[in-house]
């Protein structure tokens, strides 16, 4: 707690100039015993005077560095008005926050609760501080009008004209003398009355303190829901005050851009339905109070410390682990300064989290036209010899961002269905990429993490979540919300007999309820189709969602939704079902409808790039063309045809969801529907090529683009996609190159551009030589320049990053190889040719001797 103290007295340091015992009384302004608690009017606060306990704690600094920092400060914060307990944390938290804001925009700031000043230094600092300040902004609490030092801070500031109140747990219209000493109203009716004899000044003075309060203007008023805007607000006013035109337009910068884009990955699910008990224990565990719902998984053995304000949600898919955490965030959205959402899927959590770095205002990104200090297997130490300098520039990029989120900045960080504990690319341990203090410190971020695969994470407190809802919430969730009214006996009893079909799981509740809703089907009637739907068993693997691989009722339940569309109309279904087969080719990231749509094109017999740009153009609403125009089936062109109407379809049903985080309109698809899809159709390698070639003709997109890259070079995809000889140096120059470049310029991303690269080129190699083998050289000798070309790319780019890591032989080897490839397909006279060689001759000029 001391140690907190001092952040919080004095913006970055606290005011007392020695240590001394608690029964040195230093400075006082007056030794009266504390009055009773007074609780708040509003919900989310809850501040009161509390035992004296944390009154009597001391900070201590040296006077010199206090002094001058006080007098050099351009706004005081006196925050005294707290009270105890959880109320005082809350209002440190605030407190906190806008000094490290003010300090971010260059305003020098000095805070402090003047009650834990205990000696005469540290009242002469505090003083200091109150005469320097171009504006003195003083939390006011109900317990505030019986603090001696902020009446007193506020006759000192409304004296001088610099008065900025923050009412906290009460209004500028509830600061009324009158009504405080006649005990009037809810707020005042038990703890208000003659508050003035705690001050030292008397009646008068103690009323005028308080008629400047409800007169003051500017003032700002904060609640739970709106700490942010209200903040955003403050140092508004505060640069206004300081007349500083940079920070009043920065703070604007940042209102308008918290306003245009959306933080949090989904709309808030107006259909959420329990799981109260488990909100409230999980805001209790972030800010370091005991759960009482939530079963923590049990730690066997010792194990270092939990890290404060990090916590681990663990269940199985569909057991509404997101839904949890998108609903605390939307409910606490505004305790922080941003909600920083992260995909924690074992190959792109890496990326993801570097590119936080964007939403925080950070560069991470290294140029690769630096070079290394020396060649790093010329080092005499072995352990120099093992590190790779790319590791360490990884490193710094995530350090930054980490920096940033221990900061006193609160930050809320959501790493959504993590599946491993070790890093995919690197085997870097991903408490690495944690802010959490350990256990006693500060957290002012904190971190949530859902994870399906993992029973626990080490130092972090995890917790299982149900996978099934009791009966009364399944209810809720099958009639949503009571909006679909079933009286009779019979479809009560066919709700039941769905749910125990289902397993209870909060997912295939929520599908029902929507199938209800959208289909104009019964209970009796849906419970019948899914008894007489054909029992599927398609092949599972290990890794498969239990919630379809143990769950029959969910796979049955999903046909019959299906065929229900296509009852609705013809094709419908299929094309719907196709539609989720094709999104699990994609990154589990936010899918743009137009991509999506071009993906689902099939085989098309015009030329490829100029087809899928045409896709790309069309609208999700707007219809579209049966690719293969003279396929004989009629069930295929109706599905076709039904593309758009089947995207409309999934949203309704909420198989597919739209996101809000994108510019562009995008649609994402559970886990549990993609799998069901793949399982299902069985399009296999066509739809992932199909999908890569959707991905290529965007050229944006990076998430996706590295999912196409993984599924075309076979870095550990779902399904492999092979494109034809002819596609893929195409693929490589649109989509492997800018990709890599933009990986290491942008985010440092260099365990994966490294990998890309490096398998990219053998793929290419291999494709070359294969070519060669079947004799097309002979037939087509421009297709193999046009391999080769494109390794060629791949390798320059390969150069400049061994010379950037001191490889020098590597870097050289490349670049040889560079040369003899464009020697031959493009000519010893070529400007690129001539670029290689005076990029060898750069190399050979640093590599050391």
């Amino acid at each position: 707690m001391a140690a907190r103290d001092k952040r919080i007295n004095g913006g970055l340091q606290g005011f007392a100039a020695s240590s001394s015992s608690k029964k040195e009384k230093g400075i006082r302004i007056l030794d009266a015993p504390a009055p009773p608690e007074i609780p708040t009017r509003r919900a989310g606060f809850s501040f009161g005077v509390g035992d004296g306990e944390e009154a009597e704690e001391e900070v201590v600094v040296a006077p010199s560095s206090a002094l001058a920092r006080a007098r050099g400060c351009d706004v005081y914060v006196g925050y005294g008005g707290g009270g105890g307990g959880g109320a005082a944390a809350e209002v440190e938290r605030f407190v906190a926050w806008l000094c490290a804001e003010m300090e971010a925009l260059g305003v020098r700031c000095v805070a402090a609760d003047r009650r834990r000043c205990r000696d005469a230094p540290s009242h002469a600092a505090a003083r200091a501080a109150m005469d320097a300040a171009v504006a003195g902004v003083v939390v006011v609490t109900p317990a505030s009008l019986g603090n001696p030092y902020c009446v007193d801070e506020i006759r000192a500031f409304v004296q001088k004209g610099r008065l900025v109140p923050v009412f906290v747990g009460l209004g500028k219209g509830d600061c009324r003398a009158e009504d405080v000493v006649e005990k009037r109203g809810d707020l005042w009716g038990r703890f208000g009355g003659h508050l003035w004899k705690v001050y030292d000044g008397g009646e008068r003075d103690w009323r005028e303190a308080v008629g400047a309060l409800s007169r003051a203007d500017p003032a700002v008023e904060v609640d739970a829901a709106s700490q942010r805007h209200r903040l955003i607000d403050l140092l508004e006013i505060v640069g206004s005050r300081l007349g500083r035109r940079a920070v009043t337009d920065a703070v604007r910068s940042w209102r308008a851009a918290a306003a245009a884009h959306p933080e949090l990955p989904f709309a808030r699910n107006e259909r959420f339905v329990g799981r109260e008990s488990e909100l409230l224990d999980l805001e209790a565990v972030l800010f370091g109070k005991r759960p009482m719902h939530l079963v923590e998984v049990e730690v066997f053995g010792g194990e270092p410390a939990f890290m404060d304000g990090v916590v681990c949600i663990s269940g199985a898919s569909g057991a509404g682990k997101t839904e949890l955490v998108l609903e605390y965030a939307h409910r606490h959205a505004m305790e922080y300064k941003k909600v920083l959402w992260v995909r924690g899927e074992a190959r792109y959590l890496r990326m993801g989290y570097l590119k936080l770095a964007d939403q925080l205002g950070l560069a991470v990104g290294d140029d690769l036209s630096l070079i290394a200090a020396g060649d790093r297997r010329s080092s005499g130490s072995k352990k120099a010899e093992k590190e790779w300098i790319f590791r360490g520039l990884e490193s710094d990029a995530i350090a930054k961002i980490r920096k940033e989120l221990t900061r006193e900045i609160p930050y809320l960080l959501v790493i959504d269905n993590l599946e491993s504990e070790t890093d995919w690319w690197d085997s870097r341990d991903v408490q690495d990429l944690l802010p959490g203090a350990v256990a006693g410190a500060a957290a002012r971020s904190h971190v949530i993490i859902t994870t399906t695969r993992l029973r626990r994470l080490q130092r972090v407190r995890t917790f299982s979540l149900a996978p099934s809802m009791e009966s009364p919430e399944a209810m809720l969730l099958m009639t949503r919300n009571g909006a679909l009214a079933f009286h009779g006996e019979e479809d009560t009893i066919a709700l039941r007999a769905i749910q125990q079909k289902v397993g209870s799981i909060p997912l295939a509740l929520a599908l029902v309820g929507a199938v209800l809703s959208e289909l104009a089907v019964s209970p009796a009637e849906l419970r019948q189709a899914m008894n007489d739907a054909p029992y599927r068993a398609p092949t599972w693997e290990e890794n498969d969602a239990p919630a379809l691989r143990d769950n029959p009722g969910m796979v049955q339940l999903l046909d019959v939704c299906f065929a229900l569309l296509d009852e609705e109309k013809d094709g419908l279904g299929e094309a719907a079902v196709r539609m989720v087969e094709t999104s699990s080719f994609f990154a589990p990231s936010p899918i743009p409808v137009a991509l999506l749509a071009a993906a689902m094109g099939g085989e098309p017999k015009r030329p490829l790039w100029k087809q899928m740009k045409l896709t790309l153009r069309l609208s999700c609403s707007s219809s579209r063309r049966a690719l293969d125009k003279d396929s004989s089936s009629r069930r295929r062109a109706a599905a076709a045809a039904a593309e758009p109407e089947a995207l409309v379809a999934l949203l309704r049903l909420g198989i597919a969801r739209r996101c809000t985080t994108q510019p562009a309109p995008c649609v994402s698809v559970h886990r549990v529907f993609r799998l069901f899809g793949r399982k299902a159709v069985g399009s296999g390698e066509a739809a992932a090529r199909s999908t890569v070639r959707a991905i290529t003709a965007a050229e944006v997109h990076d998430e996706h683009a590295w999912a196409a890259c993984m599924s075309v070079f076979k870095i550990a995809p779902a399904i492999a996609a092979n494109l034809p000889t002819k596609e893929l140096p195409q693929f490589v120059t649109r989509v492997a190159v800018p990709l890599a470049a933009r990986g290491v310029v942008a985010h440092s991303a260099y365990a994966a551009v490294t990998d890309l690269l490096v398998e990219s080129s053998n793929v290419v190699r291999g494709e070359e030589s294969r070519y060669v083998a079947s004799g097309g050289l002979d037939e087509n000798p421009a297709l193999y320049h046009e391999l080769a070309h494109s390794r060629a790319q791949l390798l320059k780019l390969r150069a400049k990053l061994m010379l950037r890591g001191g490889e020098f032989t590597l870097a050289e080897d490349h670049s040889l190889a560079v040369i003899h490839i464009l020697e031959v397909v493009a000519g010893d006279d070529d400007p690129e040719t001539e670029e290689a060689r005076a990029a060898l001759d750069r190399v050979l000029q640093v590599q050391p001797e």
